[in-house]
């Protein structure tokens, strides 16, 4: 048998290790186009369903749109494609504020003010970014002047007598006429909306920006004391590590202000998937903020004994237990696949359509670039999984994403895996909508793959 000579063996060896990069290379850029090819598909199919006549869902699913077409324009910014889906945007925002502008602010309810006041940020930054200063400025007042201010004058409880915890914010009609309750999804819509509307107040140097900030604070201490008192469990932990925030906090004694069962009816346990990607955002945003908070609190509330490093310790606490208790409960072991909380309350007929949306919320924040550093686990491999899954069950005709896109043998073995791990589970896999109007619900359902797919361009 005949030696090789070094020589060779160096040539073969460097051959071999050039074709492997290669073709790595050409893995990669495929894997790219096909994520670019989805994206396009996936906004084409957006623009024919999101005209829809549902006041909160259409603010809610175009946020979606907003932060997605963000993460495509970053990923390519010379693709023809991409600059034409921003010029499209443009035009959609312009009838977006028409319609807004139908309704009587009084007759919306206070979640409806943060959903809009959210997306209202996400248009100012798009249109800013096109030079369409005038338009982007009605959407900066649009978020302010009225949705913030809604939620601050009619929903925010300013009394100190509710126990075990003051102050809040109820989901109630901005007319007061319902007083509502003080469920997660409202009080995290009023810290978000305050801590976002203060960072670009505080970039852009605004006067009077402080107010935002105090509200941010406010929302901050009621969340705080409320994760405190662990006998409650609104901060559930799944292990010492690992927790997810309940649906709202509830206390069963005699005076206390958080006994209601209603609005929307509460089951024991129930916990949705789009309260921790907003309360992981608001304190995201707490965190990038904190210097300016210490100086604030320390001027304004100084009995409060504010200590930023006990602050910025409990803050990314809780965001890390919140990552652990998303990848520990919130993803299917058996698929690696995002899945909602088997919990009959979101999957019900009375408020089903309100809540299938929560899958794609959830990661329009922890797919962001900022919260993802803080959350201390990886979720790469959920998000490719779970657009994979979306993709796959789409109507091909149309590209229209679909309410479920797991399998039924797999969603037993999830709901099994969330009992254990939660102590309680409904064994509901279904989203009960048939009552939903067909519109609203493509709109809402494509909503869910354009958030996936803003997190997937990101990673």
């Amino acid at each position: 048998m005949r030696k090789i000579s070094l020589e060779k063996l160096l040539i073969f060896i460097f051959i071999a290790f050039n074709t492997l990069v290669a073709f790595s290379a050409c893995a990669e850029k495929e894997k790219k186009d096909e994520l670019k090819t989805m994206s396009i598909a996936s906004f084409n199919r957006f623009k024919e369903v999101w005209d829809f006549n549902d006041f909160w869902k259409r603010g809610n699913t175009f946020d979606a749109c907003l932060v997605f077409a963000d993460a495509a324009l970053m990923k390519w910014p010379n693709d023809p494609e991409v600059l034409q889906m921003q010029q499209d945007i443009k035009g959609m925002l312009e009838e977006n504020l028409v319609f807004f502008n139908r309704f009587d602010p009084g007759s919306l309810w206070a979640d409806d003010f943060g959903w809009w006041g959210l997306q209202a940020l996400n248009a100012r930054k798009h249109l800013l970014k096109m030079g369409e200063n005038e338009l982007a400025d009605k959407f900066w007042k649009l978020s302010t002047d009225l949705c913030w201010e809604y939620k601050k004058k009619t929903a925010y409880d300013h009394s100190p007598d509710a126990l075990p915890v003051a102050h809040g914010c109820r989901n109630g009609d901005a007319n007061g006429q319902s007083l509502g309750v003080k469920n997660t999804v409202t009080n995290a819509l009023l810290f978000l909306l305050s801590s976002r509307i203060y960072r670009v107040a505080l970039e852009e140097n605004v006067a009077d920006r402080d107010k935002y900030l105090d509200m941010a604070y406010r929302q901050w201490v009621w969340f705080e004391k409320w994760f405190q008192l662990e006998e409650y469990e609104y901060l559930k932990k799944i292990s010492e590590d690992a927790a997810l925030v309940q649906e709202r906090p509830m206390a069963e004694f005699e005076g206390s202000g958080y006994i209601e069962k209603i609005h929307p009816p509460w089951a024991k346990g129930w916990v949705w998937t789009g309260d921790q990607g907003m309360i992981v955002g608001a304190l995201s945003d707490m965190l990038s903020v904190q210097d300016e908070l210490e100086v604030f609190v320390k001027a304004n509330y100084p009995n409060d004994g504010f200590d930023k490093s006990i602050f910025d310790n409990q803050a990314r606490t809780v965001i890390a237990m919140i990552g652990q208790g998303v990848k520990t409960a919130l993803v299917a072991q058996v698929d690696n696949i995002i899945r909602e909380a088997p919990c009959y309350s979101s999957f019900g007929p009375n408020h089903g359509n309100d809540y299938l949306a929560g899958r794609g919320i959830m990661m329009r924040y922890l797919g962001a670039m900022e919260e993802k550093a803080l959350l201390a686990v990886d979720l790469s491999e959920n998000v490719t999984a779970t657009l994979q899954a979306i993709w796959n069950s789409r109507d091909k005709s149309s590209n229209q994403f679909q309410p479920e896109f797991t399998n039924e043998a797999n969603d037993k073995m999830y709901i099994e895996q969330f009992r254990i791990q939660w102590g309680i589970a409904d064994d509901i896999r279904v989203w009960d909508i048939k009552n939903m109007k067909e519109m609203n619900k493509f709109g809402v359902c494509q909503s869910i793959g354009l958030d996936i797919l803003g997190a997937a361009i990101k990673q």
